[in-house]
């Protein structure tokens, strides 16, 4: 009988040896980009409904230590607690998917507009900063009410056909006012009572400038639209919620299924976008995920329902690095070949160089693109773009934004002229310079 028991145990050992060296590597990893400035935020992974990687690195904007604890900006993931929230009240027989968005607002212009659309970014709704910035005031941030009042007054068309896909924040601005007419409290409130108290996310907030919550400090970088974002919330308290769509604690998953189901569009195609979640299926794979970019943010939640695997990732301060320290924690999990990525270097570049790259570029990628030169420092703009972004450089033919992933290169010809300007080792890319 003893050896009976030896197989097991062994393979065990194995596994827990396997997953003690990936978690290893990915700390180290973590540990010397977060000291490299390129990392600041958690990371979280589960297996099988277990936690087998939990931790956090760096500082935040306030340069306090980042913990397991620290409330961080989620971005566009707060979208899925919005979809969730007008199903909740679906459950509670308080509206339906296919009620039009004018029995909530009949002042709007938008008639075949129904809640589901706008769930799964078909309504054809056009985005309202257009409307913003033609007839009102641009420099002011309007909350959800002025932008309604605005819109009814000059009506802006439907871009769109509906039942075509079109990424639009405006419509979880709007599926935010409907849950706060149907329910008759806040957005914030509603989400506090029916998601995050519920599920015990005490670390996780809707953070509003018009109306603090919880005594949460106000902020002038967040503006007072909600639904679409202004979430913040934890690793762990994002894992409570994916472990939560598993089970019936707050909705059955005869409902909960909703968010996750292709959505059939006008020409016959499947959209892969349920409700606030992508979605990708095959014979070995069902992934449901969602992502939020910030200004210098990133947070994913990646749910691989058919394996019960979870892996959640928040980047703050310097979430323009996200792509290659996202990269080598996935393929670190996954036991792939990874790099660790390197801080950027400033290059000690002769800045009598810049006199033969200033000019415009015209490229078929990016459009017309001006670069100019002051006070020794090399500058893009991309017409008609007000502004300049400031290229610094890694090499005598290369620069990169300081606050983006973007990398880009002069390619000279063999007598050392300038050719074009595009993506760093991507000649395919080149703009001739005009």
């Amino acid at each position: 009988m003893r050896r009976l028991f030896l197989v097991p145990i062994f393979f065990i050992g194995l596994i827990s040896s396997y997953a003690q060296e990936w978690t290893k590597k990915i700390d180290s990893v973590l540990t010397i980009v977060s000291q490299d400035e390129l990392f600041h935020g958690q990371v979280l992974i589960a297996e099988n409904g277990n936690i087998t990687f939990h931790n956090a690195y760096g500082n935040n904007e306030d340069n306090h230590k980042i913990t397991e604890e620290t409330p961080m900006a989620i971005t566009s993931v707060s979208k899925t607690f919005t979809a969730l929230s007008i199903l909740i009240l679906e459950n509670r027989g308080l509206l339906k998917l296919g009620n039009r968005l004018t029995e909530y607002f009949p002042e709007l212009p938008y008639k075949d507009v129904s809640i589901k659309s706008l769930l799964t970014m078909t309504s054809g709704l056009p985005r309202f900063q257009s409307t913003i910035e033609e007839y009102g005031d641009s420099s002011k941030v309007y909350t959800t009410d002025q932008i309604i009042k605005l819109v009814a007054k000059h009506k802006p068309k439907s871009i769109l056909q509906r039942e075509v896909f079109a990424y639009n924040n405006d419509n979880y601005v709007l599926l935010a006012a409907i849950i706060e007419k149907v329910s008759g409290m806040p957005y914030a409130a509603f989400v506090r009572n029916n998601i995050f108290g519920p599920l015990n996310m005490i670390h996780s907030y809707v953070y509003n400038p018009a109306q603090a919550i919880d005594g949460k400090p106000l902020s002038a970088n967040v503006g007072p639209t909600l639904g679409d974002g202004h979430i913040f919330s934890t690793a762990h308290d994002l894992y409570l919620f994916d472990q939560a769509l598993y089970t019936d604690q707050l909705l059955s998953q005869d409902i909960l299924k909703k968010s996750f189901e292709f959505t059939q569009l006008s020409d016959g195609t499947l959209s892969n976008y349920g409700f606030a979640w992508r979605l990708h299926k095959n014979d070995d794979v069902n992934e449901a995920y969602v992502v939020g970019d910030g200004e210098h943010t990133r947070a994913s939640v990646q749910r691989y329902m058919n394996t019960r695997k979870t892996f959640i990732y928040l980047h703050n301060i310097s979430g323009s690095n996200w792509k290659g320290v996202y990269g080598a924690v996935r393929n670190i999990w996954e036991g792939k070949p990874f790099e660790v990525p390197k801080k950027r270097i400033i290059y000690p570049i002769e800045t009598n160089l810049y006199k033969k790259y200033v000019g415009t570029y015209l490229s078929e990628v990016f459009g017309l693109l001006h670069i100019t030169e002051k006070n020794n420092k090399l500058y893009l703009r991309p017409d008609p773009v007000p502004g300049n972004e400031e290229l610094v450089p890694s090499s005598e033919t290369t620069f990169y934004f300081a606050e983006q992933a973007l990398e880009w290169e002069f390619f000279l010809d063999e007598n050392g002229n300038v050719k074009g300007l595009g993506l760093r080792g991507k000649p395919e890319t080149i703009g001739p310079k005009q």
